[in-house]
């Protein structure tokens, strides 16, 4: 019983110390309040991609499709009441080549890239089995 009661303490001061440390931590960097998350992923089989986004309410965040010039291709707007986003994009009308969704809430950007492109088809071969 003595054993079980030190381990618990142990684990309880273990805990307490944790927390105590991580919230005085001065770094503002680590300190830095995160208004969204992004996740990006693509469809099996498909040349569809899946943007998903979780925010705090109360601030818009705008995704944006863009080329590899940077240009423009598409834009979404999230607005302020609005937690979370579940966007599909279609990239098969797209030519081969580079794109990025740009995911921005005007003080943090974060950029998934993606690239589009085209599998030549493999040449049958002239080879055989024969079987004597």
């Amino acid at each position: 019983m003595k054993t079980l009661v030190k381990t618990f303490a142990i684990a309880l001061f273990t805990t307490v110390s944790f927390f105590a440390n991580a919230s005085t931590d001065t770094n503002d960097a680590t300190n830095a309040k995160k208004t969204f998350t992004v996740g990006v992923y693509q469809t099996i089989n498909t040349l569809k991609m899946n943007v998903m986004i979780e925010k705090l309410a109360g601030k818009n965040v705008t995704v944006f499709l863009k080329n590899e010039d940077g240009n423009v291709i598409h834009t979404e707007y999230i607005g302020k009441k609005q937690t979370v986003y579940h966007g599909k994009f279609d990239l098969k009308e797209l030519e081969d080549g580079k794109y990025s969704f740009e995911i921005s809430d005007g003080n943090t950007k974060i950029v998934k890239n993606v690239q589009v492109g085209t599998t030549k088809p493999v040449s049958s071969s002239d080879r055989f089995i024969s079987l004597n």
